[in-house]
């Protein structure tokens, strides 16, 4: 039982270890590339944390804003 427990202890360590990471298109925010949205924005499909920042980047193509938001963006820095 102990062996048991020590290898299904082993292999959830493992597993967020290696666990790939990625920044959220939109907001920056960390997350797992596992969990990731991915949202078509720009002709691209861009990996987004949650169903907000995918619906920003829907408003902003949809109001035809894409090259403003790029603009925008691209001025920014990211806190770490």
């Amino acid at each position: 039982m102990a062996f048991a427990f020590s290898s299904l202890l082993e292999t959830t360590l493992f597993a967020f270890k290696t666990s790939e990471k990625t920044n959220c298109f939109h907001c920056g925010e960390r997350m797992r590339k596992s969990k990731a949205l991915m949202a078509h924005f720009d002709s691209r499909t861009q990996p987004v944390c949650c169903h907000g920042c995918l619906a920003v980047l829907h408003a902003v193509e949809k109001n035809n804003l894409v090259a403003a938001y790029m603009e925008n963006k691209a001025g920014q820095t990211v806190a770490g």
